[in-house]
């Protein structure tokens, strides 16, 4: 079984060009005054989702540990 994954993001190095969303809508969410909502705590299915949405952001602002 895999670990849960804990989320965490930068926002001193986030820009919020939303790559993150566009790979993992629901679990990250650019709100319309330009805040970054997120879940610290994804739920297993989207997993995958969350890791591919830390990989493509280009500030490299998302971190992602197993927990």
């Amino acid at each position: 079984m895999r670990s849960p994954l804990a989320v965490t993001v930068d926002n001193y190095r986030c820009h919020r060009y939303g790559f993150c969303q566009a790979e993992a809508p629901g679990n990250f969410d650019l709100a319309e005054d330009g805040r970054l909502d997120y879940d610290r705590r994804p739920p297993a299915p989207d997993r995958d989702r969350v890791l591919m949405a830390a990989r493509c952001c280009p500030m490299q602002a998302i971190h992602v540990e197993s927990r």
